[in-house]
Protein backbone atom coordinates (compact mmCIF):
# COMPACT_ATOMS: atom_id res chain seq x y z
CA UNK A 1 0.00 0.00 0.00
CA UNK A 2 1.07 3.60 -0.34
CA UNK A 3 1.78 5.45 2.56
CA UNK A 4 0.97 8.81 1.20
CA UNK A 5 -1.40 10.91 3.49
CA UNK A 6 -4.60 11.68 1.10
CA UNK A 7 -6.55 14.67 3.17
CA UNK A 8 -10.55 14.34 1.90
CA UNK A 9 -12.87 17.31 2.97
CA UNK A 10 -16.95 16.92 2.60
CA UNK A 11 -19.68 17.78 4.95
CA UNK A 12 -20.83 16.41 7.64
CA UNK A 13 -24.41 14.79 6.40
CA UNK A 14 -24.76 11.15 6.73
CA UNK A 15 -25.45 11.25 3.02
CA UNK A 16 -21.96 13.12 2.75
CA UNK A 17 -20.25 10.58 4.64
CA UNK A 18 -21.70 7.67 2.98
CA UNK A 19 -20.56 9.58 -0.76
CA UNK A 20 -16.62 10.34 1.20
CA UNK A 21 -16.69 6.30 2.00
CA UNK A 22 -17.15 5.31 -1.61
CA UNK A 23 -14.37 7.55 -2.87
CA UNK A 24 -12.48 6.09 0.33
CA UNK A 25 -13.32 3.15 -1.60
CA UNK A 26 -12.09 3.59 -4.72
CA UNK A 27 -8.88 4.95 -3.25
CA UNK A 28 -8.07 1.71 -1.75
CA UNK A 29 -8.19 -0.10 -5.02
CA UNK A 30 -5.04 1.67 -6.49
CA UNK A 31 -3.47 1.33 -3.07
CA UNK A 32 -4.08 4.11 -1.12
CA UNK A 33 -5.26 3.82 2.47
CA UNK A 34 -3.51 6.55 4.93
CA UNK A 35 -6.58 9.15 4.37
CA UNK A 36 -7.53 11.88 6.74
CA UNK A 37 -11.52 13.15 6.64
CA UNK A 38 -12.16 16.50 7.56
CA UNK A 39 -16.14 16.57 7.75
CA UNK A 40 -17.61 20.63 8.39
CA UNK A 41 -20.71 22.17 7.82
CA UNK A 42 -21.38 24.24 5.16
CA UNK A 43 -23.30 27.65 4.31
CA UNK A 44 -26.16 25.92 2.55
CA UNK A 45 -26.62 23.71 5.57
CA UNK A 46 -26.60 27.00 8.10
CA UNK A 47 -27.99 29.84 6.46
CA UNK A 48 -32.24 30.16 6.68
CA UNK A 49 -34.47 29.78 3.71
CA UNK A 50 -34.69 33.16 2.84
CA UNK A 51 -30.51 34.00 2.93
CA UNK A 52 -30.64 30.64 0.91
CA UNK A 53 -32.89 32.02 -2.03
CA UNK A 54 -31.22 35.62 -1.51
CA UNK A 55 -27.27 34.39 -2.71
CA UNK A 56 -29.19 31.98 -5.26
CA UNK A 57 -27.49 29.09 -3.70
CA UNK A 58 -24.59 29.56 -5.55
CA UNK A 59 -21.74 26.97 -4.04
CA UNK A 60 -23.13 27.17 -0.43
CA UNK A 61 -23.21 23.61 0.08
CA UNK A 62 -19.07 23.50 -1.64
CA UNK A 63 -17.41 26.65 -0.76
CA UNK A 64 -15.99 25.83 2.56
CA UNK A 65 -14.42 22.70 1.49
CA UNK A 66 -13.10 24.33 -1.49
CA UNK A 67 -11.72 26.84 0.24
CA UNK A 68 -9.71 24.15 2.33
CA UNK A 69 -8.40 22.94 -0.85
CA UNK A 70 -7.66 26.04 -2.09
CA UNK A 71 -5.48 26.63 1.51
CA UNK A 72 -3.74 23.20 1.05
CA UNK A 73 -5.60 22.02 4.10
CA UNK A 74 -7.15 19.43 2.11
CA UNK A 75 -6.36 17.64 -1.06
CA UNK A 76 -9.46 16.69 -2.11
CA UNK A 77 -13.18 17.35 -1.78
CA UNK A 78 -16.05 15.45 -2.09
CA UNK A 79 -19.51 17.20 -3.56
CA UNK A 80 -22.43 16.10 -4.85
CA UNK A 81 -21.92 17.03 -8.61
CA UNK A 82 -25.66 18.52 -8.62
CA UNK A 83 -24.61 21.06 -5.88
CA UNK A 84 -21.60 22.65 -8.17
CA UNK A 85 -22.04 25.86 -9.68
CA UNK A 86 -21.47 26.14 -13.24
CA UNK A 87 -18.11 28.25 -12.98
CA UNK A 88 -15.75 27.22 -10.84
CA UNK A 89 -12.88 29.19 -8.76
CA UNK A 90 -9.88 29.27 -11.35
CA UNK A 91 -7.64 27.63 -8.85
CA UNK A 92 -9.89 23.91 -8.76
CA UNK A 93 -11.07 21.37 -10.98
CA UNK A 94 -13.42 18.35 -11.10
CA UNK A 95 -10.66 15.68 -10.95
CA UNK A 96 -13.25 12.59 -11.20
CA UNK A 97 -16.55 11.34 -11.33
CA UNK A 98 -17.56 8.05 -9.52
CA UNK A 99 -19.80 5.95 -11.24
CA UNK A 100 -23.15 7.50 -11.65
CA UNK A 101 -25.96 5.91 -9.16
CA UNK A 102 -29.31 6.13 -10.26
CA UNK A 103 -30.67 9.34 -11.73
CA UNK A 104 -34.51 9.26 -11.23
CA UNK A 105 -36.44 10.63 -8.31
CA UNK A 106 -38.38 9.06 -5.88
CA UNK A 107 -41.84 9.84 -4.61
CA UNK A 108 -42.08 8.45 -0.66
CA UNK A 109 -45.25 8.41 1.28
CA UNK A 110 -46.52 6.28 4.20
CA UNK A 111 -49.19 4.94 1.86
CA UNK A 112 -48.07 1.55 0.05
CA UNK A 113 -50.95 1.68 -2.77
CA UNK A 114 -49.21 4.76 -3.76
CA UNK A 115 -47.32 4.24 -6.69
CA UNK A 116 -47.03 7.33 -8.71
CA UNK A 117 -47.81 11.10 -8.46
CA UNK A 118 -51.52 10.26 -9.80
CA UNK A 119 -52.32 8.21 -6.92
CA UNK A 120 -51.86 11.11 -4.75
CA UNK A 121 -54.92 12.25 -2.64
CA UNK A 122 -56.13 15.23 -4.39
CA UNK A 123 -55.17 18.66 -2.59
CA UNK A 124 -52.57 17.03 -0.41
CA UNK A 125 -48.91 18.01 0.76
CA UNK A 126 -45.92 17.76 -1.12
CA UNK A 127 -42.53 18.76 0.57
CA UNK A 128 -39.50 19.93 -1.88
CA UNK A 129 -37.37 22.60 -2.06
CA UNK A 130 -36.30 22.24 -5.48
CA UNK A 131 -37.52 24.82 -8.05
CA UNK A 132 -37.08 21.78 -10.76
CA UNK A 133 -39.46 19.55 -8.62
CA UNK A 134 -41.97 22.09 -8.05
CA UNK A 135 -42.10 23.36 -11.79
CA UNK A 136 -43.38 18.87 -12.44
CA UNK A 137 -45.65 18.95 -9.52
CA UNK A 138 -47.35 22.21 -10.61
CA UNK A 139 -47.36 20.57 -14.29
CA UNK A 140 -48.20 17.15 -13.58
CA UNK A 141 -50.13 17.68 -10.29
CA UNK A 142 -51.51 21.32 -10.46
CA UNK A 143 -53.84 20.37 -7.06
CA UNK A 144 -51.06 19.42 -4.65
CA UNK A 145 -50.10 22.05 -1.89
CA UNK A 146 -46.55 22.41 -2.38
CA UNK A 147 -44.32 22.80 1.09
CA UNK A 148 -41.00 24.34 0.96
CA UNK A 149 -38.80 21.60 2.30
CA UNK A 150 -34.89 21.90 3.37
CA UNK A 151 -32.82 19.78 5.18
CA UNK A 152 -30.84 16.82 5.27
CA UNK A 153 -32.90 13.34 3.78
CA UNK A 154 -33.44 11.76 7.44
CA UNK A 155 -35.24 15.36 8.05
CA UNK A 156 -37.42 15.10 5.09
CA UNK A 157 -38.21 11.90 5.68
CA UNK A 158 -39.18 11.96 9.12
CA UNK A 159 -41.67 14.56 8.26
CA UNK A 160 -43.24 12.25 6.15
CA UNK A 161 -43.47 9.27 8.72
CA UNK A 162 -44.83 11.61 11.13
CA UNK A 163 -47.40 12.91 8.68
CA UNK A 164 -46.50 16.42 8.82
CA UNK A 165 -46.33 16.07 5.03
CA UNK A 166 -48.04 13.74 2.77
CA UNK A 167 -45.53 13.18 0.50
CA UNK A 168 -41.78 14.32 -0.78
CA UNK A 169 -39.59 14.17 -3.51
CA UNK A 170 -36.28 13.00 -3.46
CA UNK A 171 -33.37 11.73 -5.82
CA UNK A 172 -33.12 8.10 -5.50
CA UNK A 173 -29.36 7.66 -5.84
CA UNK A 174 -28.87 9.41 -2.32
CA UNK A 175 -31.47 6.88 -0.68
CA UNK A 176 -29.52 3.84 -2.49
CA UNK A 177 -25.97 5.29 -0.90
CA UNK A 178 -27.36 5.39 2.23
CA UNK A 179 -29.22 2.03 2.10
CA UNK A 180 -30.26 2.14 5.94
CA UNK A 181 -33.23 4.20 7.13
CA UNK A 182 -34.81 4.74 10.49
CA UNK A 183 -38.35 4.80 9.28
CA UNK A 184 -40.53 2.68 7.48
CA UNK A 185 -41.49 4.24 4.02
CA UNK A 186 -43.11 4.09 0.49
CA UNK A 187 -40.97 4.23 -2.59
CA UNK A 188 -41.83 4.81 -5.64
CA UNK A 189 -39.03 5.50 -8.23
CA UNK A 190 -40.37 8.22 -11.32
CA UNK A 191 -39.85 7.77 -14.67
CA UNK A 192 -37.58 9.58 -16.28
CA UNK A 193 -40.66 10.34 -19.30
CA UNK A 194 -42.11 11.88 -16.27
CA UNK A 195 -39.78 13.78 -14.74
CA UNK A 196 -35.85 14.20 -15.99
CA UNK A 197 -33.23 14.94 -13.43
CA UNK A 198 -31.07 17.61 -11.98
CA UNK A 199 -28.01 18.51 -13.90
CA UNK A 200 -25.46 16.53 -12.42
CA UNK A 201 -28.03 14.02 -10.25
CA UNK A 202 -26.44 10.89 -8.72
CA UNK A 203 -23.12 11.75 -9.38
CA UNK A 204 -20.14 11.87 -6.97
CA UNK A 205 -17.90 14.51 -7.92
CA UNK A 206 -13.92 15.05 -6.63
CA UNK A 207 -12.52 18.64 -6.45
CA UNK A 208 -9.01 19.04 -6.54
CA UNK A 209 -6.51 22.05 -6.64
CA UNK A 210 -5.31 22.53 -10.48
CA UNK A 211 -1.34 22.92 -9.61
CA UNK A 212 -1.29 19.13 -7.56
CA UNK A 213 0.15 17.26 -10.22
CA UNK A 214 0.10 14.00 -7.46
CA UNK A 215 -3.60 14.59 -6.61
CA UNK A 216 -4.45 14.74 -10.47
CA UNK A 217 -2.94 11.87 -11.39
CA UNK A 218 -4.80 9.89 -8.53
CA UNK A 219 -8.31 11.28 -9.52
CA UNK A 220 -7.58 10.07 -12.89
CA UNK A 221 -7.53 6.75 -12.00
CA UNK A 222 -10.77 6.57 -10.08
CA UNK A 223 -12.38 8.86 -12.48
CA UNK A 224 -15.38 7.08 -14.37
CA UNK A 225 -14.90 8.31 -18.51
CA UNK A 226 -18.35 7.57 -19.48
CA UNK A 227 -19.57 9.78 -16.02
CA UNK A 228 -17.35 12.20 -16.73
CA UNK A 229 -18.30 12.35 -20.14
CA UNK A 230 -22.15 13.26 -19.54
CA UNK A 231 -21.61 15.38 -16.96
CA UNK A 232 -19.30 17.24 -18.82
CA UNK A 233 -22.00 17.98 -21.15
CA UNK A 234 -24.42 18.52 -18.21
CA UNK A 235 -22.58 21.29 -16.85
CA UNK A 236 -21.68 22.92 -19.92
CA UNK A 237 -25.32 23.14 -20.44
CA UNK A 238 -25.66 24.87 -17.10
CA UNK A 239 -22.81 27.37 -17.54
CA UNK A 240 -24.18 28.28 -20.66
CA UNK A 241 -27.76 29.04 -18.88
CA UNK A 242 -25.96 30.99 -16.39
CA UNK A 243 -28.45 29.80 -13.44
CA UNK A 244 -27.77 28.68 -10.16
CA UNK A 245 -29.71 26.69 -7.76
CA UNK A 246 -33.12 28.45 -8.70
CA UNK A 247 -32.94 27.85 -12.28
CA UNK A 248 -36.05 25.54 -13.17
CA UNK A 249 -33.80 23.23 -15.12
CA UNK A 250 -33.94 19.10 -16.18
CA UNK A 251 -31.05 17.80 -17.86
CA UNK A 252 -29.78 14.17 -18.87
CA UNK A 253 -26.92 13.41 -20.86
CA UNK A 254 -26.42 9.53 -21.73
CA UNK A 255 -23.11 7.72 -23.60
CA UNK A 256 -23.52 5.22 -25.79
CA UNK A 257 -20.72 4.07 -27.58
CA UNK A 258 -18.74 7.15 -29.30
CA UNK A 259 -22.06 9.17 -29.32
CA UNK A 260 -23.86 11.23 -26.64
CA UNK A 261 -27.45 12.24 -26.04
CA UNK A 262 -28.31 14.91 -24.48
CA UNK A 263 -32.44 15.81 -23.38
CA UNK A 264 -33.21 18.97 -21.18
CA UNK A 265 -36.58 20.92 -19.79
CA UNK A 266 -36.25 24.67 -18.81
CA UNK A 267 -39.38 25.99 -16.96
CA UNK A 268 -39.94 30.12 -17.00
CA UNK A 269 -39.34 31.02 -13.47
CA UNK A 270 -43.00 30.77 -12.58
CA UNK A 271 -42.93 27.42 -14.29
CA UNK A 272 -45.99 28.14 -16.49
CA UNK A 273 -44.68 27.66 -19.82
CA UNK A 274 -41.44 25.74 -20.37
CA UNK A 275 -39.33 24.17 -23.74
CA UNK A 276 -37.43 20.81 -24.48
CA UNK A 277 -34.35 20.54 -26.38
CA UNK A 278 -32.78 16.92 -27.56
CA UNK A 279 -29.05 17.19 -29.17
CA UNK A 280 -27.05 13.69 -29.97
CA UNK A 281 -23.86 14.39 -30.89
CA UNK A 282 -20.17 13.12 -31.04
CA UNK A 283 -18.65 12.23 -26.97
CA UNK A 284 -15.68 14.61 -28.77
CA UNK A 285 -17.97 17.68 -29.34
CA UNK A 286 -19.57 17.06 -25.41
CA UNK A 287 -18.44 20.77 -24.31
CA UNK A 288 -20.12 22.13 -27.55
CA UNK A 289 -23.50 20.13 -27.15
CA UNK A 290 -24.39 21.31 -23.83
CA UNK A 291 -23.41 25.06 -25.06
CA UNK A 292 -25.93 24.36 -28.02
CA UNK A 293 -28.75 22.57 -26.31
CA UNK A 294 -28.79 25.34 -23.60
CA UNK A 295 -28.69 28.65 -26.07
CA UNK A 296 -31.68 26.51 -27.87
CA UNK A 297 -33.72 26.65 -24.77
CA UNK A 298 -33.30 30.45 -23.77
CA UNK A 299 -34.05 30.68 -27.61
CA UNK A 300 -37.15 28.61 -27.36
CA UNK A 301 -38.11 30.11 -23.79
CA UNK A 302 -37.87 33.53 -24.78
CA UNK A 303 -40.23 33.25 -28.18
CA UNK A 304 -43.15 31.70 -26.05
CA UNK A 305 -43.26 33.99 -22.74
Amino acid sequence: MINEKIIIASRNSTLARAQTELVISELAKIGFSNIKKVFLKSSGDKVSKTRFKKYGGKGLFTKEIDQLIIKNEAHIGIHSAKDIPGELDKKLSIGAYLKREDVRDVLITKKPYIKKLAHLLKNSTLGTFSPRRIAYVKLLRPDLKIIELRGNIETRIAKVYKEKIYAILLAKAGLNRLKKLKYKISFFSIPLSQILPAPGQGAIAVMYKKENLFIKGICRKINCTKTNISLSTERSLIKQINGDCFTPIAALAKVKNSSIMLKARLFSDDAKNFVDEKKIGSIKSANSLGKICANNLLKKLKTIE
